[in-house]
């Protein structure tokens, strides 16, 4: 395999602070650097004190500003800086003819809009575009695809935290499958973390916001005809019960009280992710860029209802 040559633009959290103490592949710096198939060109962070952290963890240089030498000897763009940057980012990451691959930060632009036009300009270009919803490149995302594609009528409650575009994002982009494009919204307030209900094509389910901003809180429970699927802890794990005669009244079913349990790797995320994009199935590449765009579809519908109702 040809070695990717790659930037990352953007030192934050997911870029660079959240796997500094742990032995774990959670930013983008780290999934870089270990990776044997990619060559680490540069960091790039306006913050002096990100770019200090960087240098003496990971001995690579960085810069505050991107800079042509470094483009013109790259080929693979990791771009996570705040979302009103991406596009202005993009446009001048595409004057670069040897760049072939960017992996954009979801949900992809500061709104729909954006996306839409930076998607348009990956493809005039012929660049490959992926979001990071880190979950559709975990190897067991099929298996929580295929039970969520065996469920019809279903009834469910979400409680997320963080953002509507950040963390429900990531619910969003899970329940893809159900079909966003026939989805009906009730807006219940007009907050702007809202709580919101959605009729789906299989069935419906209640979203309900966390208001406090320290707090990680991203769970759900699923019940339909045959399964129900609960998820706690940040989504990392899925409890998965399915139907059962009852044993003590005739002609009466219950849930049964053991599960199968999906769990993805969300402490090696950033892993699983690069090695997906270096993998380069095209099947998987177009199945998650169709995710990301009906998922931003679906934000932008519930952000236009908040402004708008």
């Amino acid at each position: 395999m040809v070695k990717k040559k790659s930037i990352l633009i953007g030192l934050g959290n997911i870029g660079l602070n959240y796997d500094l103490n742990t032995r774990y592949i959670m930013t983008h710096a780290k999934s870089l650097l270990k990776n044997k198939n990619v060559k680490f060109v540069c960091g790039i962070d306006k913050s002096i004190n990100q770019r200090k952290v960087f240098n003496k963890r990971y001995k690579i240089p960085s810069f505050a500003k991107l800079n042509n030498k470094a483009l013109l000897n790259s080929n693979f763009i990791v771009l996570s800086t705040p979302n009103h940057t991406h596009l202005k980012y993009i446009q001048k990451i595409l004057l670069y003819k040897n760049i072939k691959t960017i992996l954009l930060e979801k949900p992809g632009g500061s709104n729909f809009n954006d996306f839409k036009y930076i998607k348009y300009l990956c493809k005039k270009r012929g660049v490959k575009l992926y979001i990071n919803y880190q979950r559709l490149y975990d190897k067991n995302y099929s298996k929580i695809k295929n039970t969520f594609n065996r469920m019809t009528n279903f009834k469910g409650v979400v409680n997320y935290s963080r953002g509507l575009e950040n963390n429900c994002g990531h619910v969003l982009s899970l329940f893809e499958k159900f079909n966003l494009k026939k989805t009906k919204i009730l807006l219940l307030n007009k907050k702007e973390n809202p709580d919101f209900f959605i009729k789906f094509s299989k069935g419906q389910i209640l979203f309900l916001n966390n208001p406090r901003k320290n707090i990680s809180n991203n769970e759900f429970e699923l019940v339909s005809r045959n399964y129900k699927i609960k998820s706690f802890n940040e989504m990392n794990k899925f409890y998965i019960f399915k139907i059962q005669k009852d044993k003590y009244i005739k002609k009466n079913y219950v849930f049964s009280n053991k599960s199968n349990i999906i769990e993805f790797d969300q402490k090696n995320s950033q892993k699983s992710v690069l090695d997906v994009i270096l993998r380069g199935n095209k099947t998987l590449y177009k199945d998650i860029l169709e995710n990301s765009y009906n998922t931003f579809k679906l934000i932008n519908k519930i952000r236009f209802m908040v402004k708008n109702n």
